[in-house]
């Protein structure tokens, strides 16, 4: 493989400096239990994808494009067997997701146009007819999937893709309302936990993420495994969920929205707790589940039984990426926590940032 500028200062950094590792700045022990030599190729596929993406972001001015290296770390990561062109396909269909989940976030659409919104983007996903009108977000979804459809298991799997986002759309919607209820009239308006977690493996984006990998994976066998890699796909989201709201807890109290241990914690005021305790027990509870949850993967892995094994590692260890990356960073701060992480040799943290795509 041929190796960039980013891809030889982490080679040089591997005898020498931990500044100079690919994993400098990063708490991520996902990708510190990987051999020196992995973790340079995963980061150099980062690098690679990373500069499509952020010309492809470009044209699209609601996509943040600090989350374009965090995301192109995830798939490279959790898929370093795929091709460049293959983790670009999946990063762009994340980055996509995550900009509707800002439109439902930030709550300054008015309810009708979300509506209107979710119909269309619901429409593009299947193939059908659909008025863009002038709706960006409409554009790069078109492109998403019209690239996607250039994979040979796009015709058997397409539909469960389809079917996945717009089961992310509607968990979207449907937490939107939860949130709305619970800002009007208080705790009265939550859902159960079970019946947020159910919701929210979905409005987290994983099922179309999982999806949009087994395509592009391209594992002929994955239509003869789909029952255990469903089982997968569950288990590997909940994970993700839990994960993400663990590390947004302190956030989305402040802002009012409704988060597992939210939930969990108003049980437990009712219970008799203190607000400290019942954040403590929240918090425990999840990363219990969590930890549990992860070994769901690890067990289906070892009896799904692809061909060649890529289509149940890609979903294992986007499930143990996403939730060691949780631990210590999120993907809309990442940047800015590498651009203050000290160093012992800055000249070669400041040449992998640039790389990265870190601005400077």
């Amino acid at each position: 493989m041929a190796m960039n500028t980013m891809a030889s200062v982490a080679v040089e950094g591997l005898h020498g400096s931990v500044a100079s590792s690919p994993v400098a700045g990063l708490e991520i022990g996902f990708l510190k239990a990987l051999r020196p030599t992995e973790q340079v190729h995963v980061f150099d596929l980062t690098v690679r994808a990373s500069r499509t993406l952020h010309h492809w972001a470009a044209r699209y001015p609601l996509i943040r494009r600090e989350r374009v290296w965090p995301l192109a770390l995830s798939v490279a990561a959790a898929a370093p067997f795929c091709s460049v062109d293959a983790l670009i396909a999946t990063a762009r269909l994340s980055l996509w997701v995550f900009t509707l989940d800002d439109l439902f976030d930030d709550e300054r659409v008015p309810m009708v146009e979300l509506r209107r919104r979710a119909a269309r983007y619901r429409a593009i996903a299947r193939d059908q007819p659909a008025d863009e009108g002038g709706d960006s977000l409409a554009q790069a979804l078109r492109e998403v999937r019209d690239d996607l459809a250039h994979y040979a298991l796009f015709p058997a799997l397409g539909e469960a893709w389809a079917k996945a986002l717009c089961g992310t759309i509607d968990a979207m919607m449907r937490e939107h309302q939860w949130r709305n209820g619970y800002q009007r009239t208080g705790a009265a308006a939550l859902p159960g936990y079970m019946d947020y977690v159910a919701n929210g493996l979905y409005s987290i984006g994983g099922p179309p993420h999982v999806w949009a990998s087994l395509i592009t994976i391209d594992d002929p066998s994955t239509s003869q495994k789909l029952a255990q890699l469903r089982a997968m796909e569950r288990a590997a989201c909940i994970c993700i969920r839990l994960a993400n709201d663990l590390q947004s807890f302190d956030k989305e109290v402040r802002e009012g929205k409704i988060n597992a241990l939210v939930l969990l914690s108003q049980q437990a005021v009712q219970d008799g707790c203190s607000l400290a305790e019942a954040h403590a027990l929240a918090t425990a509870q999840v990363r219990t589940e969590i930890a549990e949850g992860l070994e769901q993967p690890d067990a289906l892995q070892a009896t799904a039984g692809t061909a060649t094994g890529r289509p149940e590692a890609a979903i294992a260890d986007i499930a143990r990426f996403v939730c060691d990356f949780y631990v210590h960073h999120d993907y809309h701060t990442v940047g800015t926590q590498l651009r203050q992480t000290p160093s012992r040799d800055p000249q070669a943290v400041t040449a992998q940032h640039a790389q990265n795509g870190v601005p400077q």
